[in-house]
């Protein structure tokens, strides 16, 4: 399985997106390679299937079956730079913005 290819949806150089594979391993072993775009997925699944689906994984990065890789907050205001970090070349994180929910008043 390959998980996200955003980091290489500017990639030029053909190596840099070349997936190893063993014709052993497709031949004996009869496995398969398919393409899946996550996006195209939701857009066509029914919202029942995609919150089932969504439970289903939660639950097993919960149970430590999946881990998810390391995340770099940004603040809101510092949108460019996470754009920016996004962009780079490969980091071992992903960047996601914090938003400030202060609709309570208190201090969180």
């Amino acid at each position: 399985m390959v998980y996200g290819a955003l980091s290489t949806h500017r990639q030029t150089d053909p190596a840099a997106l070349t997936i190893p594979l063993l014709a052993r391993s497709v031949i004996y072993e009869t496995k398969a390679v398919r393409g899946f775009w996550l996006n195209r997925w939701f857009g066509t699944t029914s919202p029942t299937d995609a919150l089932r689906a969504l439970s289903e994984v939660r639950d097993l990065v919960a149970d430590e079956v999946l881990s998810i890789p390391p995340g770099r907050p940004f603040p809101l205001e510092r949108f460019a730079e996470a754009l920016a970090f996004a962009e780079a070349p490969a980091h071992g994180a992903k960047p996601f913005l914090v938003l400030d929910d202060d609709r309570d008043g208190g201090d969180a």
